[in-house]
């Protein structure tokens, strides 16, 4: 069998053929609704594998935490796109009659934005801020990576200033074995830094939601696939809230300052 955008993760039922589906009355008993399970989305992921070489060098720390923001802390993320057949036109005939010929398909996923929210000290702010200005100084338009030109063999290139990501859908599971959808999203630089929040209108204070809008070029492959069936399974996120651990233990409640009460009321 070849290869599909789907080979190495989930995959649909082979025995489909079997059940009219909607045709006719609706079919619900447990062997039918098996093989059509309808597609659920929501369950996204992301992981920034790469990061812009020169803020790795300049600002290591600063580097992790907006990692971390984005692969932990977003609540949108769009502008995944169509893949797009284009035509050419063949006219002839006395009544000049067209058909459409087909030409080139074209992926139309250029730009990823990923919607997070502003925290106080303004990280996102930050760092698209030291990103951007590393590349094109606003004043000068040099680019100058902030110094780090020169040190530890880095040098103005396109590949030392952007960022690569995989994107993954999965199922309402969340596990590696139920991935519906993923990518890999390179060449990516922020193309702003969001500073219109800062502005004032009386009487109006709102928690600050800002998008980054990322240019990316969006690949897909049965390989990517598995690269993210293993970023899924290595980064574990909580499933089952009976997992959950609340940081305390016994011995830190019998550590406790026990209570004295020497008059109660009476029954």
């Amino acid at each position: 069998m070849a290869n599909t955008l789907q080979s190495n993760i989930r995959q649909g039922s082979d025995k489909i053929q079997q059940y009219s589906l909607f045709l006719g009355g609706l079919n619900t008993k447990s062997s039918a609704i098996e093989q059509y399970s309808p597609l659920r989305v929501g369950y996204a992921r992301i992981f920034f594998v790469k990061m812009p070489v020169f803020l790795k060098s300049i600002l290591p720390g600063k580097t992790a935490n907006f990692k971390h923001m984005l692969e932990y802390g977003f609540v949108g993320i769009d502008g995944i796109q169509n893949t797009t057949l284009e035509f050419e036109q063949m006219t002839g005939g006395y009544a000049g009659r067209s058909f459409d010929v087909a030409s080139t398909a074209k992926d139309e996923t250029n730009e990823v934005t990923v919607k997070l929210y502003e925290f106080t000290g303004s990280p996102v702010r930050e760092y698209t801020d030291m990103w951007i200005s590393g590349i094109s100084d606003p004043n000068t338009g040099i680019g100058h990576y902030h110094g780090a030109i020169g040190t530890n063999g880095i040098v103005y290139n396109q590949a030392n200033h952007t960022a690569e990501a995989i994107y993954v859908q999965t199922d309402p599971t969340g596990r590696e074995d139920a991935i519906e959808y993923a990518c890999l999203l390179t060449n990516m630089i922020p193309k702003n830094v969001k500073k219109d929040h800062f502005n004032f209108e009386a009487g109006q204070h709102p928690v600050v939601q800002v998008d980054v809008p990322f240019t990316c070029v969006k690949y897909e492959s049965p390989q990517i696939n598995l690269v993210a069936k293993q970023l899924i399974a290595k980064y574990k996120i909580l499933r089952n809230y009976l997992d959950f651990q609340s940081g305390y233990t016994t011995a830190m409640i019998d550590a406790l300052p026990a209570t004295k009460i020497n008059d109660w009321p009476n029954a």
